[in-house]
């Protein structure tokens, strides 16, 4: 069942798609896309927006009929994992913009527990690190910081994540672990840009929840997008859908994995927001809009937007996107060779995704930005890919 959503996204009503430069007419093979996401078994309930030149000319959420599954509203909450990332990446250049920090500072400056990070050896002993974790190491994730190992129900790190109460307390332990490499040796997705979210915090001198608020969320309008469910908030989280033994099944209290406290401190700026479309509809605004906030006021320079969108890696291995056509910057990965991705799509996009199967992009060159929210685990891929091609099939210049 198609549901055109509510006008509370705040970004003004449909607007005509055409005079947009897209084919209405093939928008609706988007839809037919979300629809056929669901039958593969590749999303549950699910919902998304596009928008050109700041005007949407897509908004349409698309049901699941599955019985614990709910409809997707304006006003439903996801849980966005991942896509915490590149928020947290933006604020800490809102800060390197004034002269906090630079990239190639070690991050012991503001967090000294790293000095003494210790690296795993071949041996199975560790070794000290042959150079200082930087704070470009943490946001290209060259720092050697994992944190993932074990589900919240099995021995390991995530585990304890998980049930820890403050941000300070963890980042403390996983500074304690010894780290996977050398900084700068490979690319190791994990628990850096937590890591970044605590140096905020000592950079800045003010709980990254706070920081974020005033830096980021208060200006863009964004005021859904928390570190945890207030008694209201809870009602309206989106159901978790999981993909177990070929079969869709309701996720399990425990499978939601952050509890999403009230009272906790336990603020991951790499994997802990919960959000809305609309609101992280309106981050993507900013992104289109080279850093600035509705009515101009600039959060980060655009030279600063180049910097995070230019390869960071380069030789670097461990990267496995690079694969598929994608380099990585500072906080987002870059589309930099649409032939090898093999959709229509023209290079210089950049976005992520979130472990819920969430995701989101930016297209400089035709100045829009798309986001596709469901809640399906495991992670996939595909629905983006599918997503794209239909976006990309109904946009005419």
């Amino acid at each position: 069942m198609a549901t055109e959503l509510g006008r509370s996204i705040g970004l003004g009503a449909v607007d005509d798609s055409a005079a947009l430069g897209f084919d209405s007419a093939k928008l609706d093979a988007v839809f037919a896309v979300q629809k056929k996401l669901i039958a593969d078994k590749l999303a549950a309930a699910n919902a998304a927006i596009i928008a050109r030149d700041g005007r949407v000319v897509y908004h349409r959420a698309a049901e699941s009929g599955l019985a614990y599954d709910r409809p997707i509203t304006d006003d439903t909450v996801f849980p966005i994992w991942s896509m915490s990332k590149p928020i947290t990446s933006v604020a800490a250049m809102i800060l390197f913009d004034r002269g906090a920090f630079k990239l190639d500072d070690p991050v012991a400056d503001a967090l000294p527990e790293l000095a003494k990070v210790r690296v795993k050896a071949d041996d199975g002993k560790t070794k000290p690190l042959a150079r200082p974790i930087t704070y470009r190491d943490l946001l290209r994730h060259t720092s050697g910081f994992y944190g993932y190992d074990g589900a919240y129900n099995e021995d390991g790190f995530w585990a304890r994540t998980v049930k820890a109460k403050g941000l300070a307390k963890i980042i403390g332990e996983l500074a304690r672990e010894p780290i996977e490499h050398q900084p700068g040796a490979k690319y190791t997705y994990g628990m850096s840009t937590a890591v970044m979210g605590r140096a905020i915090e000592m950079l800045s001198g003010r709980p990254l929840d706070k920081f974020l608020w005033e830096e980021l969320f208060r200006p863009l309008g964004m005021r859904h997008t928390w570190f945890y469910l207030s008694r209201d908030s809870r009602e309206l989280f989106q159901p978790l859908t999981v993909l177990e033994n070929g079969k869709l099944r309701v996720g399990k209290p425990e499978e939601d994995e952050l509890p999403y406290e009230a009272d906790s401190t336990l603020y991951l700026g790499g994997e802990g927001l919960v959000s809305t479309l609309g609101d992280y509809a309106r981050f993507c605004q900013m992104l289109v809009d080279r850093g600035k906030a509705p009515g101009g006021k600039p959060v980060i320079k655009p030279a600063t937007l180049d910097l995070m969108l230019a390869d960071q890696l380069e030789g670097i291995p461990g990267y496995d996107d690079r694969k598929k056509g994608y380099s990585f910057g500072l906080g987002f990965y870059v589309l930099s060779d649409t032939k090898t991705e093999g959709v229509n799509s023209p290079n210089g996009i950049y976005g992520w995704g979130g472990y819920h199967t969430t995701h989101f992009w930016i297209d400089p060159e035709n100045r829009l930005y798309s986001v596709f929210m469901t809640r399906r685990h495991p992670f996939n891929d595909e629905s983006l890919v599918r997503f794209r091609e239909a976006l990309y099939g109904a946009l005419r210049d």
